[in-house]
């Protein structure tokens, strides 16, 4: 397995980790006082307020995150989209010019084919009526 430094982390990631460490840091610093210090209700009340009003946040931190990275992933999935039918129809225009370009060299030859045809039609009408003075 290749596992990753923390330095390599995507920086939402990073965020993620710190805050769910917060979290859980808090959480044993409340769960120690509980035990410790049993009687003493205004240190567990407010550690117990900071744990439970810090949860909070970061279950509507989280639930941003997600979504910011669900769009995130929409986006990209449709940009890798676009950018395939974009090549696609540029590769059907590639193909489109190279076809018009052989047809137009094909008019251009059947044009000279023409021309050739139309001088040996001059030719053998010109023999035709040297053979019709003759023949009379």
């Amino acid at each position: 397995m290749d596992f990753k430094t923390i330095r390599e982390f995507h920086w939402i990631t990073k965020v993620v980790l710190a805050l769910t460490g917060l979290f859980l840091g808090l959480l044993l610093i409340a769960l120690v006082a509980a035990v410790f210090r049993p009687n003493d209700y205004t240190l567990s009340n407010g550690l117990g307020i900071i744990f439970l009003s810090l949860g909070w946040v970061l279950t509507q931190a989280f639930l941003v995150i997600l979504v910011i990275i669900v769009i995130y992933m929409a986006a990209t999935r449709v940009k890798t989209w676009i950018e395939k039918y974009l090549d696609a129809m540029l590769g059907k225009l590639d193909t489109l010019t190279e076809q018009k370009a052989d047809q137009e060299n094909a008019g251009a030859s059947l044009a000279v084919m023409n021309e050739k045809v139309e001088r040996i039609e001059k030719k053998l009408d010109n023999i035709e009526r040297i053979l019709e003075k003759v023949a009379e």
